[in-house]
């Protein structure tokens, strides 16, 4: 822990994104299935390790004076990170018989926001089963202001590297002496060309699903490195990105599906490349937004592909600003968006895509072996029907598919999932004719 108290008040993405984590909502997740001798201690001392590396997950948020305003939520306060008094990294662990056991947990941390009172952002959960002992599942839970799918990535790298080799990680001396900075210190301002208004969401037919319970699901699918390979082989060809092609593989299978010629779709956005001056690598926080395209969607794939990254290249260049949903809303969008949010079960779109990059995460960390990794963002309390993540890990591409299951159906997920799949694996055998 950091002998010297630091403390900043949080900036207005951190302010939001720690507001929805209280009534439940953006809350992150992450899981790492590791096969190894696994116990308690062992993980205890990790975090405790993690927590020395890192100011940030050595602070908790103190309320401080608070302000009203004119437009819901009305009244907000405005939160400091102090690391003066805050308490260990939280562990629970959890004996289960049942294999899926896992599963219940991330369904449950996803809808429990943290506790507010002198504990760091977020908190770990060791799940065992008697059915497989050498198997544990290490559950991440997290309040979005402190982290994003590079930091998560991050942070599970440091972890596996301390338990492959305690001493050696005891040895390291942190790189962050300070709390990191509010994206707002470092951004330039969002561009706004004044041409683009606002634009409502699109979302995907009702599915009545009275019966279902309240709850944030996970598909979880792996593309292998021969797949992966070909697939970034096509990318190049066709000159798009690895989010246009798995945007575009989700567009077509809901065009399939449903009959949609369009779709508004929401991606997050890994901004640290605009900050000046650059961040060190290892920094440790939330730098993202989610902005919203609207996309056509065709029937020819790498076309489809190359206008979602067109499209998204165009907004961030011209109109940044009105796209980014990252901010508290005013009464347009609200009139715009409440009767749709009350008539499709709290959805905001129908499709988000977020594409984390290479993870750096390696399969096998001294006596320990990662199975798979599975990450998630609550979806109970509002969002869009399908939240698709893509991390590359060991030259293959893992695909978590998170869905509320009071809003659509586990059959539609998976049939969803499954064409999105088979699209992917057929456009990514050969480039398209013609292609430069």
């Amino acid at each position: 822990m950091t002998e010297v108290t630091l403390s900043r008040e949080l900036g207005e993405q951190e302010l939001l994104l720690n507001y929805l984590h209280q009534i439940a909502g953006l809350i992150v997740l992450s899981v790492l299935h590791i096969r190894g001798p696994l116990d308690q201690n062992q993980l205890r001392g990790a975090l405790d390790w993690l927590q020395s590396q890192q100011p940030i997950l050595q602070a908790h948020v103190r309320y401080g004076r608070i302000a009203f305003r004119g437009l819901p939520p009305f009244v907000i306060s405005h939160p400091s990170f102090v690391t003066e008094g805050t308490a260990s990294i939280p562990l629970t662990v959890i004996d289960d018989p049942n294999p899926e056991a896992w599963r219940k947990v991330m369904a449950r941390e996803l809808r429990t926001p943290l506790k507010r009172r002198k504990y760091p952002r977020l908190r770990f959960t060791l799940v065992r089963s008697s059915a497989d002992p050498d198997l544990s599942h290490v559950v991440l839970c997290a309040d979005h202001a402190i982290i994003d799918a590079q930091s998560a990535n991050l942070l599970s790298r440091q972890l596996l590297e301390y338990l492959a080799d305690p001493e050696e990680a005891r040895r390291r001396v942190p790189t962050s002496v300070g709390l990191p900075p509010p994206l707002e210190a470092l951004l330039p301002a969002k561009s706004d060309s004044g041409t683009r208004g606002y634009e409502p969401a699109i979302r995907l037919p009702k599915r009545p699903n009275r019966h279902a319970k309240l709850e944030t699901r996970v598909l979880s699918r792996r593309l292998g490195p021969d797949k992966a390979g070909r697939l970034k082989s096509g990318i190049k060809t066709n000159r798009t990105t690895l989010h246009g092609a798995i945007t575009a593989a989700f567009l077509l299978a809901i065009r399939q599906r449903y009959g949609l010629e369009s779709m508004s779709v929401l991606t997050t956005l890994d901004l640290r490349r605009m900050i000046k001056p650059a961040l060190p690598d290892e920094t440790f926080g939330c730098y993202i937004d989610i902005v919203r395209t609207t996309n056509p969607i065709g029937s020819d794939f790498w076309k489809t592909a190359g206008e979602v990254s067109f499209r998204l290249i165009k907004t961030l260049a011209r109109d940044h600003g009105p796209a980014s949903i990252l901010k508290l809303f005013d009464w347009e969008v609200y009139r715009k968006e409440l009767p749709g949010l009350a008539a499709r079960h709290r959805r905001i779109d129908g499709l988000a895509v977020t594409t984390a990059g290479e993870s750096g995460l390696r399969r096998h960390y001294g006596a320990y072996e990662l199975e798979d990794v599975t990450m998630a963002v609550s979806l109970d309390l509002f969002g869009p029907s399908l939240f698709v993540i893509g991390i590359e890990r060991e030259e293959g591409i893992d695909l978590s598919v998170g869905y509320s299951a009071s809003a659509i159906s586990d059959d539609e997920i998976r049939e969803l999932t499954e064409s999105a799949i088979s699209i992917l694996d057929q456009f990514s055998s050969a480039p398209a004719e013609g292609a430069a």
